[in-house]
């Protein structure tokens, strides 16, 4: 909940594309400390990371569903039903936890924000974006 409250806040002074690049960029960092270091520091590390997600998917949404006009119900549809990739990306951490162990599991996260890194990343140039209701 924090993280949403000053994500919002700085969405106001910075490019919310910017802060979703910013962010995810941060989340690999705390991965890969998660997967490398010892100790409570890559506890730490992972509540970390469920900070940085707290803007993500309402920025990714905004940005995937930008300029479709008529489209945009049909758009925003295919979207939700994404959110399907995360079990499966969850189903594919099992698997590698199985065969390694958890920490190292967590590579598959890591990924995972390295994909969104670099679609904010195309995307950096996008200027006002904004989240808000519609029909």
């Amino acid at each position: 909940m924090g993280g949403r409250f000053v994500g919002t806040v700085l969405m106001k002074v910075i490019n919310p594309v910017k802060l979703l690049a910013i962010y995810s960029f941060l989340n690999v960092v705390l991965m890969i400390f998660a997967v490398l270091l010892h100790g409570n520091f890559p506890v730490y590390a992972l509540l970390g990371v469920d900070f940085f997600m707290s803007i993500m998917f309402p920025t990714i949404f905004s940005l995937s569903i930008r300029g479709l006009g008529k489209k945009t119900k049909e758009g925003s549809s295919l979207v939700i039903m994404a959110i399907v990739g995360g079990a499966v990306c969850a189903f594919i951490l099992g698997i590698v936890a199985d065969m390694t162990n958890i920490q190292w599991a967590y590579t598959v996260p890591a990924l995972c924000f390295v994909y969104i890194f670099f679609y904010a990343y195309k995307r950096i140039k996008t200027q006002g974006l904004a989240v808000g209701a519609g029909h």
